[in-house]
């Protein structure tokens, strides 16, 4: 099945690279029908009631579907220098089924902005790959002490160590999951004490010492899986 995004509630328009991948790349036509997600877990179809320069009108729109995503796992992430390769990392993280990812600004990043934008793109692309109703969240940056704030009631709290021969044990509850992963150069010590204060458990990603966006997806699937 092929598969289109269009955000919450505009449901009855297709624009920007959407409209083209439909019209251009895939030669749809009036009255064709197509499927679209909002990535909340709703599955639609719909004909295409008009086709116009820069979007085309969609008609008969029904739902077919509507799930509720059974793992809520967040990833938390030092930002790294590579735009190309955090653009990876959201990629395959969207794959595996992460439904959100917060990005970390620590002591040892040498970047201190993203672009957006194009990580949007990443997920949406990463979303009809995988035919998934779900859209991966991408979380503005924050510094280290301020995300800790926000996950105080949060209690499967993970953080790869590479210091750390602890396994990831399968949480007791039904709960969000959270892992954090460091910058290339790891945290800081006084960064660990304040991770340890906020009651993260470091465990062991493997015996490689891995780069940050690879440790990023390698800790996402294995939790993911547990």
């Amino acid at each position: 099945m092929q598969l289109f995004y269009i955000t919450k509630n505009k449901y009855s328009t297709l624009d920007g690279e959407e409209f083209y991948h439909c019209i251009k790349v895939l030669r749809k036509k009036e009255k064709d029908k197509i499927f679209f997600t909002d990535g909340c877990g709703n599955l639609f179809s719909s004909t295409i009631k008009k086709i116009n320069k820069n979007s085309c009108e969609l008609d008969n729109i029904e739902k077919i579907k509507s799930i509720q995503k059974k793992s809520k796992i967040e990833v938390a992430v030092s930002i790294i220098k590579s735009q190309n390769r955090l653009e990876w990392m959201v990629e395959k993280l969207s794959e595996i089924g992460i439904c959100k990812i917060s990005f970390i600004l620590s002591e040892h990043c040498e970047k201190k902005n993203l672009k957006y934008n194009r990580l949007k793109k990443k997920t949406i692309s990463a979303l009809k790959q995988c035919n998934s109703l779900f859209l991966t969240q991408i979380k503005e940056l924050v510094t280290l002490e301020d995300y800790l704030k926000k996950t105080s009631k949060i209690k499967n709290k993970f953080f790869g160590d590479i210091n750390s021969n602890n396994v990831f044990n399968k949480p007791t509850n039904k709960e969000k999951s959270i892992l954090l992963i460091g910058p290339e150069g790891d945290f800081s010590k006084k960064e660990k004490d304040l991770i340890f204060k906020n009651k993260f458990k470091n465990i062991s990603l493997g015996s490689s010492i891995l780069r940050t966006e690879t440790a990023a997806v390698v800790g996402g699937f294995m939790l993911r899986n547990l």
